[in-house]
């Protein structure tokens, strides 16, 4: 095949598996890396060795192996599905990977944080980011249908993956979020929670990113802290508290256990905290009140 054809069968073969938007371009980029790599005009001449050199060419470009897996996955797909080759596992198989424990915060840290935190889109953002265990691309996508208060759920169905599942929505997170709207009032189209100015988007990531290092420096937070430690944050504190380990995998979204073991690990190690996530955001909320002047 031509390198035209190639590349409109490889768009067609991840879009007839339904793979989502960021998918699709995460493993068209890295395929295109590759074809560019080889320097191949007629792609059905590819043979394994053009597959181990282009990986063993990533090692010596100081990558992570968790981005050289990646890449592996993609040219695999590349290869198994695109061009109809079989790749043996064993000649050509993923590094492994040094096991690594996410940042967590102290009890303390977590609370002179959100102490920190003055505007009630940011204070209700980070808040439901730390109560639901979301990811903060799940958070950006929620619609105001997805917000249940009668059930006290939240329905993430932007899941990775695509997986749909339901999230707790705790009493504080939801009087955060109800406040917020009311001082936005940030109606859209499309009912996202958090549109952007255009009020045809959802926000974008930097919106929340960028002033939540700010936060944490003024916070005194040393740690390498983003909104996906709020995640971690959620996912420790649950089972601190006492949550079984099959309940905090669904909450979170993990295909595999073994995915949300590290968080037993880290529950086990640090037992300075017995208070779940419901818990610890009421007094984040009413501490938030206090300051502002705020009656609920």
């Amino acid at each position: 095949m031509t390198l035209f054809q190639t590349k409109a069968k490889l768009m067609d073969d991840m879009r007839l598996r339904n793979f989502t938007d960021n998918s699709i371009k995460s493993y068209y980029c890295k395929c295109l890396k590759f074809l560019d790599f080889t320097k191949v005009k007629d792609t059905s001449k590819l043979t394994e060795k053009e597959f181990r050199a282009y990986l063993l060419n990533l090692m010596t470009r100081n990558l992570k192996e968790s981005s050289i897996n990646v890449h592996n996955s993609a040219v695999r797909f590349f290869y198994e599905v695109t061009l109809e080759k079989d790749i043996n596992y064993k000649r050509v198989p993923h590094m492994k990977e040094p096991l690594t424990r996410p940042e967590i915060l102290t009890v303390d840290e977590l609370t002179s944080f959100f102490a920190g935190v003055v505007k009630p889109r940011r204070f209700a953002f980070y808040l439901n980011l730390y109560t639901s265990g979301l990811r903060i691309s799940e958070m950006l996508a929620l619609r105001t249908e997805d917000i249940d208060g009668e059930r006290m759920l939240i329905r993430v169905r932007s899941g990775k993956g695509r997986k749909e599942r339901y999230v707790p929505l705790t009493k504080a997170g939801y009087e955060a979020l109800r406040y917020y709207w009311k001082m936005y009032w940030p109606t859209n189209e499309n009912n996202y929670v958090f549109p952007d100015a255009t009020r045809t988007r959802p926000m974008s990531l930097s919106t929340f990113e960028a002033p939540l290092k700010v936060l944490a420096k003024e916070a005194g937070i040393c740690k390498d802290f983003t909104p996906h430690t709020l995640r971690h944050q959620f996912a420790t504190h649950m089972l601190q508290s006492g949550t079984d380990l099959m309940t905090v995998k669904e909450m979170l979204g993990h295909s595999c256990l073994s995915s949300t073991t590290v968080y037993l690990h880290l529950s086990l190690v640090d037992r300075s905290n017995t208070r779940s996530p419901e818990e610890l955001s009421a007094e984040f909320w009413t501490e938030y009140c206090e300051r502002n002047f705020i009656h609920v």
